[in-house]
């Protein structure tokens, strides 16, 4: 595509306002939002913990092979 096609294709489309959400609809829409957001903070830390585990295996490996 060429620049001016990338231009006029985005300046035909028509937008359509938004309309304000109800307080109710207000509220799941940030329950929604919410809920994805604790549920990737649940996985970063499950991740989090799988590392952690990972590295304290290998260090523990590690000083295994070690003579003293």
């Amino acid at each position: 595509m060429k620049c001016f096609e990338i231009t006029e294709n985005h300046s035909t489309v028509a937008t359509k306002p938004i309309k304000p959400l109800t307080p109710e609809q207000a509220r799941l829409e940030a329950l929604k939002r919410q809920k994805d957001n604790v549920s990737k903070a649940l996985n970063a830390e499950r991740k989090r913990q799988k590392v952690a585990k990972a590295q304290k295996s290998l260090q523990n490996a590690l000083v295994e092979e070690l003579p003293t």
